[in-house]
């Protein structure tokens, strides 16, 4: 499983301050904690809503890529920071976070996309309408955007990340179930193509929120997912990750599982 650092987000109170007091030490450990908990990529968010999202993820890339070469997921809703700051990284192995279908976000992205056609693409399963209340809907979007995006940019289709976004049950007992079924139907029609997802969403509003994230990730793995947005500091959802891929027959011979155990003491 693809393993996205969630921890450098400047929704976290504690990031956006490190953000505003150009605190370098704060930002470089979350970094080094993430990386040493098995991040494959590191979420970078600096949309502190204040006009100055380009300073401020110029600042992070430099803070993060100082202590960590490894790969980073540049996560913004603006084309022209991202056409600012995609270059300053140093490492090829790169994700943008994300695309999805509305018209001007399409616009503002693909000039971006023709000229990187080796970035990873987080794909966004909602348009101008608002995010789909049914599986068959979110996977059309997610249909249409595959194509749109073949066919317009050299994006090979395992650069594609789709989150069919996750939703809180806490609104609707349903959204849980309409994920997972958008995320196997995909998988059935574009079995290439990676699914993700910002687990943690699930569980908004509600008490114990960590155990409801841990076994919806087990449920979501079994149904195909293949990468998520979390907290890898977290032991619990570590180990959900661990044994799930296991008893999924995606760890030979349990090795995985049996280093892990090891490392428990």
């Amino acid at each position: 499983m693809i393993i996205i650092g969630e921890r450098i987000n400047a929704t976290r109170k504690s990031v956006a301050r490190a953000i505003e007091k150009k605190d370098a030490a704060f930002i470089q450990e979350e970094v080094k904690k993430q990386r040493q908990a098995g991040a494959h990529y590191l979420d970078l968010n600096a949309g502190l809503g204040r006009g100055k999202e380009k300073e401020d993820l110029t600042w992070l890339l430099e803070t993060v890529q100082q202590v960590d070469q490894g790969a980073l997921a540049l996560d913004s809703s603006d084309p022209a920071v991202l056409t600012a700051c995609l270059p300053l990284v140093k490492n090829q192995d790169v994700m943008i976070n994300s695309i999805n279908g509305e018209e001007k976000r399409i616009a503002g992205l693909l000039p971006l996309l023709k000229t990187n056609p080796g970035v990873k693409l987080v794909v966004l399963t909602m348009d101008d309408t608002g995010i789909p209340d049914s599986a068959e809907k979110r996977v059309a979007i997610a249909e249409r955007l595959i194509n749109l995006l073949c066919q317009e940019t050299s994006l090979p289709v395992e650069n594609l990340y789709v989150d069919c976004l996750v939703q809180p049950i806490s609104v609707d007992t349903r959204n849980g179930l309409i994920f997972l079924q958008a995320i196997k139907d995909l998988k059935k029609l574009h079995p290439r193509v990676k699914t993700t997802c910002g687990l943690s969403n699930v569980s908004f509003g509600l008490p114990q929120r960590k155990k409801i994230n841990q076994y919806f990730l087990v449920v979501s793995l079994a149904c195909g997912l293949d990468s998520a947005i979390i907290d890898p500091t977290d032991k619990e959802i570590q180990e959900a990750i661990c044994i799930s891929q296991t008893v999924l027959g995606q760890d030979e011979y349990c090795l995985n599982y049996i280093t892990f155990c090891r490392q428990q003491g």
